[in-house]
C-alpha cells in the first residue's frame, strides 16, 4: 500500500500537511492553476529545521513564490511551482496560486509594429518579465500589429487564440507551437493496470462529423475564411500562414479533417499520480483485450488532485497522433 507524501513550500516556509490540493493544466488556457487547502495552523520548516506551529493565514501573501511536490512513500517530485494569487481565510485556509504567469501580468505592453513577426512581438512582450521562449517558434508575419495597453499574459492569450496557436508554460519557458503541437514526452497507459476508471468512447472513423473553418492570415494581418466538411458536424477552427494565395486554402483544410476523422478514443482517464504527465506530452493507450485499438493522443488537459481522500489524476485526450517513439 502506497504512503502519500507532500512537501509545499511558499515563501521558503515547507509545510506537509495539506486538506486537499487541486493543480489543474489546459492547452487551450495560458496558465496553470493550484488551489491549496491547509489547516488553520501547521508546523513550519525551514531548512528541515522546526520553525512553530503557527496560524497560517498570517504566514503567506500575494506574490508569495509556491512549489508543490506530491508523491508516494517519501519519493515526491514537482507537480506546480508558481505564485499566491488569493488568499481566502477560512476553515480550512485556501490559498489560490498560478504558474509564472503571474510575472507577465506585472507588465503591461503598449507597442504598435508596422510589420513585424511573431517572434519579434513575442520577445517584446517577455522582455523583462524573466520568461523565455523555448523552441522554434513557428515563421508568422504580422502587419500591422499593434498592444494596446494591455498585460503581457493577455497579449499573449489574444494570440493563442487569434491565431490558434498552442502556448503554454512549463516554468519560466514559453513553449509556442501551432494547435496539434506536441513535446513529444510518451507516457504509457494500459487498461485494467495503471487507470483506475475512464469515461472513454470508441468512435470510428464514419461516426466522427466535423466541420472546419479554415483561416488564411495574410502578411498585412488581414483574413480570408473557407469552410469545409460536414455541415452539421462539430466545429474545428484552423489558421494558416504565409500561403501565397487563398487557392491552396480549401485543399489544405480537407487534408487536415483527415486529423479529426479516426478510429479512436474520444474522452478521458483516471490514472494515480504515477506516471507523471503534462499537458503536451502524448498518452500511448493499450488495451489488452482489443490490442487493434491501441494508439497515441496529445494530453489536452490534466487536473491533479491531493489530500486525505487519497490522490487521483484525470487525464483528457486530444488529437490521435503519429509517433516516432
Amino acid at each position: 500500500m502506497y504512503v502519500l507524501n507532500c512537501n509545499i513550500e511558499i515563501d521558503g516556509k515547507r509545510f506537509t500537511r495539506v486538506s486537499e490540493v487541486k493543480i489543474e493544466s489546459s492547452a487551450k488556457l495560458l496558465e496553470d492553476t493550484a488551489t491549496l487547502k491547509i489547516p488553520t495552523t501547521a508546523r513550519l520548516e525551514r531548512q528541515g529545521e522546526f520553525i512553530s506551529e503557527v496560524e497560517t493565514a498570517k504566514q503567506f501573501k500575494v506574490g508569495d513564490p509556491v512549489r508543490i511536490e506530491l508523491g508516494y512513500d517519501g519519493n515526491v517530485y514537482e507537480v506546480f511551482e508558481g505564485y499566491v494569487m488569493k488568499i481566502a481565510p477560512g476553515v480550512p485556509l485556501e490559498i489560490e496560486c498560478i504558474d509564472a504567469t503571474w510575472l507577465l501580468r506585472r507588465k503591461n505592453c503598449k507597442k504598435s509594429f508596422q510589420s513585424t513577426t511573431l517572434k519579434k512581438v513575442l520577445d517584446f512582450i517577455l522582455e523583462g518579465t524573466g520568461i523565455k521562449l523555448k523552441g522554434e517558434v513557428p515563421s508568422i508575419n504580422l502587419a500591422p500589429y499593434y498592444l494596446k495597453n494591455v498585460s503581457a499574459a493577455s497579449a499573449l492569450q489574444k494570440i493563442k487564440e487569434r491565431y490558434g496557436l498552442t502556448l503554454y508554460l512549463k516554468g519560466t519557458d514559453l513553449h509556442v507551437g501551432l494547435a496539434s503541437y506536441t513535446d513529444d514526452v510518451i507516457v504509457k497507459y494500459e487498461l485494467g493496470t495503471n487507470i483506475i476508471d475512464n469515461d472513454l468512447t470508441w468512435v470510428n472513423e464514419d461516426d466522427t462529423r466535423i466541420k472546419i473553418k479554415a483561416i488564411l492570415i495574410k502578411k498585412d494581418n488581414t483574413k480570408i475564411e473557407k469552410e469545409v466538411g460536414d455541415g452539421d458536424g462539430e466545429t474545428r477552427t484552423l489558421y494558416f500562414y504565409n500561403l501565397d494565395s487563398a487557392e491552396n486554402l480549401e485543399t489544405l483544410a480537407l487534408q487536415e479533417i483527415k486529423k479529426y476523422k479516426y478510429a479512436g478514443y474520444k474522452g478521458g482517464i483516471n490514472t494515480f499520480l504515477i506516471p507523471a504527465v503534462s499537458v503536451g506530452n502524448v498518452a500511448r493507450m493499450a488495451d489488452p483485450q482489443f490490442s487493434e485499438r491501441s494508439g497515441d493522443y496529445i494530453v489536452d488537459k490534466v487536473t491533479t488532485t491531493f489530500g486525505q481522500n487519497g490522490a487521483r489524476r484525470k487525464v483528457e485526450l486530444g488529437l490521435k497522433v503519429t509517433t516516432n517513439g
